[in-house]
């Protein structure tokens, strides 16, 4: 079974290297295109089952560069879960190109997914960025503009990583955080070690598009294709997020390097993308900033720097990363404020449903997964006395449920647009995109009723990182 272990990580890649090459082909037939989606998305279950199977054997490989951990596998089943319902959900209609939609998100799945298993900063660092470069590729096909300016931010938000992982490797004297973890023990905080920290953190603030860093990705999410603002706000932030949280547990013998300024962005990213999301008319752009104030609530969680914070943060990051991923998708190409969703619950009720789900996860309505992930954080930060953050957090996660309630006023509530305007407002959706709808919502309604299993996995996850 060892020998599976790295399957699923092969079956993503090579599916989307095959992708590419078949784009290329003028012999690969119309109809034989309309099944990729059904295609890829059944080989993404395939390693997801594989994973699920084989990753229980632990493991280090390529000489400790890839460890195959209980971390690793909470954060893999994760991500390959919500890639394969986004190919579901998505109404292939709205997107820009068909193999390139497809192989995209693979490859920034892939990425998600080395980073998850990486064993040193070389690996985390090459993970974040290939599904980062997955995310700017998914935007210039449809603005160049907006994928250039993302390009851009990203090139500086990966010169602060790389300067940050540098010091770091130069003030551990490894590049493995295990080791790294260990020769901490046996160090003292100085100002020296916190400025390459405050460069690595400042660089994932700027990757997971925590407020007030998302000036460049928030505006890309909106001006993308429903899979591509997925990617973005959800692939890419997650593995973002992956980083932090094994390069904090290798922090963790001197939090006081990290703790204060990392609580800083965990409190204006709740806040501020709470009052964000109410303030904002498009349905796309309230939906990016629920999802940066709920990434908010995976930074507060590693405040902490205990297990049960970076714990909860885990089972939190699957919720967000299933939610985040498929709510543009299931949104489709609503675009404008938020009329344009008028009577969706009437006219297209499973794809409002999955909407109204993954916009209620997101700002921690109960009793989704969302909810049960942000109150297993709050419960770490009052054990740990963070009660200001606490206070803070509860404040985004109102002002995030008070902008949900509109939009699902609209939906539900207003008379769905005449017979002239709804076939340009909401055109007919494949019988696997409502399919999709449907498994959506059933995921992330199962993930909070199965919110006490699930954590305690995603505890293990933690405790396999070395945390008490």
């Amino acid at each position: 079974m060892k020998d599976l272990v790295l399957l699923p990580e092969a079956l993503v890649a090579a599916t989307a290297v095959i992708l590419l090459l078949a784009g290329r082909l003028t012999w690969f037939s119309p109809g034989a295109r309309r099944s990729l989606p059904t295609v890829v998305a059944l080989v993404t279950l395939v390693a997801l089952g594989i994973e699920l199977w084989a990753g229980a054997t632990l493991g280090t490989y390529f000489g400790g560069g890839l460890v195959q951990d209980r971390f690793a596998l909470f954060a893999k089943a994760a991500v390959l879960l919500a890639a394969a319902i986004a190919f579901a959900v998505v109404d292939w209609t709205a997107e820009d190109s068909l193999t390139i939609g497809l192989a995209m998100p693979l490859l920034a799945t892939f990425g998600v997914m080395v980073a998850a298993s990486a064993g040193d900063l070389v690996g985390l660092w090459a993970g974040l960025e290939l599904a980062a470069a997955a995310g700017v590729v998914m935007v210039a096909l449809r603005r160049p503009d907006l994928g250039l300016r993302l390009l851009v931010t990203g090139g500086v938000a990966s010169a602060m990583l790389l300067t940050g992982l540098a010091f770091l490797y130069a003030s551990a004297g490894t590049s493995s955080l295990g080791t790294m973890r260990a020769v901490l023990f046996s160090g003292a905080p100085t100002i020296a070690f916190a400025i390459p920290v405050f460069l690595v953190i400042s660089g994932l603030a700027v990757r997971a598009a925590l407020a007030p860093f998302q000036l460049a990705t928030i505006p890309a999410s909106v001006g993308a294709s429903p899979l591509g603002a997925g990617l973005v706000l959800g692939l890419v932030a997650a593995a973002a997020a992956i980083v932090a949280i094994k390069l904090v547990a290798a922090l963790t013998p001197i939090p006081s390097v990290y703790s204060t300024y990392l609580e800083v962005i965990a409190a204006v990213a709740m806040v501020v993308g709470g009052a964000a999301a109410l303030a904002a008319q498009s349905p796309r752009a309230k939906l990016a900033y629920l999802a940066a104030g709920q990434i908010g609530w995976v930074a507060a969680g590693l405040v902490t720097h205990y297990r049960s914070g970076l714990g909860a943060s885990l089972f939190l990051l699957g919720a967000f990363a299933v939610a985040a991923t498929c709510g543009p998708a299931v949104m489709g190409r609503a675009e404008g404020g938020e009329q344009a969703l008028a009577g969706m619950g009437v006219l297209r009720p499973a794809r409002a449903a999955g909407l109204a789900l993954a916009m209620l996860s997101l700002a921690g309505a109960p009793p989704l997964a969302g909810f049960f992930g942000e109150f297993a954080v709050a419960a770490s930060l009052a054990q740990s006395g963070h009660f200001g953050l606490l206070a803070l957090g509860i404040l985004g996660s109102a002002l995030s449920l008070a902008a949900v309630a509109g939009t699902l006023r609209v939906m539900y509530i207003q008379s769905p647009p005449d017979e002239a305007r709804r076939s340009t407002r909401l055109p007919v959706v494949s019988a696997l995109s409502s399919f999709g709808a449907v498994a959506f919502c059933v995921v992330i309604a199962v993930y909070g009723l199965l919110s006490s299993p699930i954590l305690g996995l995603a505890d293990q996850g933690a405790e396999a990182l070395g945390l008490r």
